[in-house]
């Protein structure tokens, strides 16, 4: 009986310490979305690299314009 009641919250601790640090590391990604920006030749990337050490892509919208989507570690 002391085994299994051990077992189980020792299984319980790990997977709930799995949990919380997962929802920690959701949360240091900032993203932002830049409409007036070119998306040509890579200026998205640099874009984003230069202003918050950052990525940044280029997607389509849905009325057949351009906007750089970049991705940030976010500050505190």
């Amino acid at each position: 009986m002391i085994k299994s009641t051990f077992y189980t919250v020792f299984f319980l601790i790990i997977i709930l310490g799995l949990t919380v640090k997962e929802a920690q590391g959701q949360d240091s990604m900032c993203h932002k979305i830049l409409s007036e920006i070119d998306c040509g030749a890579g200026s998205c990337g640099a874009l984003c690299q230069q202003l918050w050490e950052g990525t940044g892509k280029c997607f389509q919208l849905l009325d057949q314009t351009f906007a750089c989507l970049c991705n940030f570690p976010c500050r505190s």
